[in-house]
């Protein structure tokens, strides 16, 4: 069987329209409905009813089987990439690989494998999960999305920078109520939504809206900016690896943190799930 027609008539067979389904596959009605009679003629039984639209019994049956059909074709090919190179391939967030490095090493040891490692924020992981370009991904951000499963792991606190002459610098943790009326350095909504509005819930909670005096990018653009004094900084605990000169991380009073998990996608399952999982119960940060 032609699997380019079983797919256009599936799609057909969805749309229930030519029209609309010669739309989405990008080819004009004459053309999709030579490739339905093409089938037809394959399979030597009608599938479908012109006017109006429905589907024969035997229409139906390939309706139904041919969506299992071709999973299980997408597995099997999943399953011949796979057997073709070696380790596993993880997605980790740039913001959160430094913490965790000694995870993804305690994985290849238990595995016996090398463990690839893919800078990734979470939608590109999610991304790549669905079009098989990742095995595993360590998400820092919340995934709401039915092919995609997740499984927490830990939190990652939300911590401050602060000028080192700052009144609250020398604090061992700071009351993110105190800093109502501070000048805020934002990551931009541009550069990553969620994990802005992760941080904009975590004012939020604490009751007030931030003074936000410039947006940024990146940590190394915030840096300067706080060490200049322009302003005030949350970001992720991982970056207390990095040094700051002229300036300070501090954690907050108030319980602020994001949950990494582990996600990866339903169907198939990626390879050896079954290890991962135990070697990552294994694990304490």
């Amino acid at each position: 069987m032609d699997l380019r027609r079983l797919r256009l008539f599936l799609l057909l067979a969805e749309e229930k329209n030519f029209h609309r389904a010669a739309e989405r596959a990008y080819l004009s009605q004459p053309a999709l409905s030579q490739q339905i009679q093409a089938l037809e003629r394959e399979l030597g039984v009608r599938l479908l009813e012109r006017r109006p639209f429905r589907l024969t019994p035997a229409g139906e049956a390939l309706a139904r089987e041919g969506k299992a059909l071709l999973r299980e074709v997408e597995a099997l090919k999943e399953r011949v990439r796979r057997a073709g190179r070696e380790g596993l391939r993880f997605g980790v967030p740039e913001n959160l690989l430094p913490d965790l490095m000694p995870l993804l090493d305690h994985l290849r040891r238990g595995l016996g494998e090398a463990v690839e490692v893919l800078e990734m924020h979470t939608p590109e992981q999610v991304k790549a999960l669905k079009e098989a370009r990742l095995d595993y991904g360590l998400a820092g951000l919340k995934v709401a999305d039915p092919a995609i499963e997740e499984e927490p792991l830990f939190k990652v606190p939300i911590v401050v920078l602060l000028p080192e002459d700052h009144p609250l610098a020398g604090q061992e943790r700071v009351p993110l109520a105190e800093l109502r009326e501070a000048p805020f350095l934002l990551l931009s909504r541009e550069t990553l939504p969620p994990l802005h509005e992760a941080f904009l819930e975590v004012f939020r909670r604490a009751g007030f809206a931030p003074r936000v005096v410039r947006e940024v990018s990146r940590f190394s653009q915030a840096v300067s900016l706080v060490a200049a004094g322009v302003g005030v900084h949350l970001t992720l605990a991982p970056y207390r690896v990095f040094p700051h000169p002229g300036t300070v991380l501090r954690p907050l009073e108030e319980e602020a943190s994001l949950q990494v998990a582990l996600i990866y996608r339903k169907d198939p399952p990626p390879p050896r799930l079954g290890e991962v999982r135990a070697l990552l119960r294994a694990w304490a940060p």
